[in-house]
């Protein structure tokens, strides 16, 4: 999961400003992807940005929205792992958010 443009550079200064001095003084790419998901959740977060994940038991799959401010999109797309719907989602908000 990779950020671009200002998106990574905004990320990068609100990263190194957290007064939590685990994830001020990690090595981000270090972390499983799990653990960076749940920082860019924080992240957007604090920018307006709501992103969420969902399994959908019977079919197996996962789907993911974003809100921005009030309003919400819902993405159909079908993934069929966690993983995936993750890396989906970080990259539809890091677009969202660059433009």
């Amino acid at each position: 999961m990779m950020l671009t443009g200002k998106c990574k550079v905004d990320f990068e200064k609100w990263r190194i400003s957290k007064k939590d001095s685990y994830l001020k003084h990690c090595f981000f790419e270090e972390l499983m992807p799990s653990m960076q998901y749940g920082v860019f959740v924080d992240f957007f977060d604090t920018k307006g940005i709501l992103i969420s994940v969902a399994g959908l038991t019977l079919s197996k799959t996962y789907i993911f929205e974003i809100g921005i401010d009030k309003n919400v999109e819902y993405f159909g797309d079908c993934f069929k792992s966690l993983s995936e719907a993750r890396t989906a989602v970080i990259k539809k908000a890091n677009l969202l958010y660059n433009k």
